[in-house]
């Protein structure tokens, strides 16, 4: 399970693209990139939340710290459910190893400010390390900031490409309703391949990520679009932004935004270019 941190940090980098500062375009205005963000975001803190409830941490789940169960004995009380006291139960008695992450019914505002109830059930047949370990996510009557996420997310621990390096099928099938009642049907295909500090296995602030794939999104009320890397999005753990790398988002109907995050830097500018224009946008 360790480094399921990292998945989530590029997930979420693909999806910051919307996250910068209000940018006047010149032909239209589309709802997708924003849609897209709040969509991989809801699947990407899936993994982060796994890997801190394999390790105890706690700085995402709730206002106290997490209770652990184990082997799903125990009951838990309506006192423990109180103040978000988020209840991890950790089963590896069955075939499948599994782990279930549950707040309760109600909301409950957690350390990152966002506001979360239901649960999500982790299970993983093996060693996060070894070739050929699978690990799915499946939310269950799951709301992030009022957006119910259902679906599963599902990695997959390929071995070592030509050049040693390890990598990982991601792959996304799941739909989202927005607060707003949009509902965004959501398939995603990715490749996440480790380019730097696969070898540290300990330390996780020398890893580097090339990130390749698609999205589609059909949305009932809102923009469909269909996302396509073009050239490998690298990540850095320690950056906040993706530091290259090409991205196309094409919302429904309109025209296509062409993203370059630019030739490595880690400074938070890069372009968007819509109908032979092009802006330049800083986090």
């Amino acid at each position: 399970m360790k480094r399921l941190l990292i998945f989530s940090l590029s997930l979420a980098a693909l999806a910051q693209v919307v996250s910068c500062k209000k940018t006047k375009w010149e032909y239209d205005e589309s709802n997708a990139p924003k849609t897209n963000a709040i969509v991989e975001n809801a699947f990407a803190e899936m993994a982060s939340m796994s890997d801190q409830a394999y390790e105890g941490g706690d700085f995402v789940y709730g206002i106290d710290k997490p209770i652990i169960r184990y082997q799903d004995k125990h009951t838990v009380t309506e006192s423990e459910k109180a103040n978000c006291n988020v209840i991890i139960t950790i089963d590896t008695i069955g075939s499948q190893d599994t782990i279930t992450i549950d707040w309760g019914n109600t909301n409950c505002t957690c350390n990152d400010q966002k506001q979360r109830r239901g649960k999500l059930i982790i299970s993983y047949n093996g060693p996060y390390y070894n070739q050929g370990t699978i690990i799915r996510y499946t939310p269950v009557n799951y709301y992030v900031n009022n957006h119910k996420v259902e679906g599963l997310m599902t990695v997959e621990n390929m071995g070592a490409n030509g050049q040693g390096q390890p990598y990982f099928n991601v792959s996304i099938n799941g739909v989202v309703t927005l607060a707003t009642g949009e509902i965004a049907t959501y398939v995603s295909s990715q490749v996440r391949t480790f380019t730097n500090g696969y070898t540290t296995h300990l330390w996780i602030y020398d890893d580097e990520w090339d990130v390749t794939g698609t999205a589609t999104a059909q949305v009932v009320n809102g923009d469909g679009y269909v996302a396509n890397i073009t050239s490998p999005l690298h990540v850095k753990v320690g950056c906040p932004y993706i530091t290259k790398g090409t991205l196309e988002i094409t919302p429904t109907g309109k025209s296509m935004r062409k993203i370059d995050y630019g030739s490595g830097t880690c400074d938070g500018t890069f372009t968007i270019e819509i109908n032979g224009h092009t802006y330049t946008i800083t986090y």
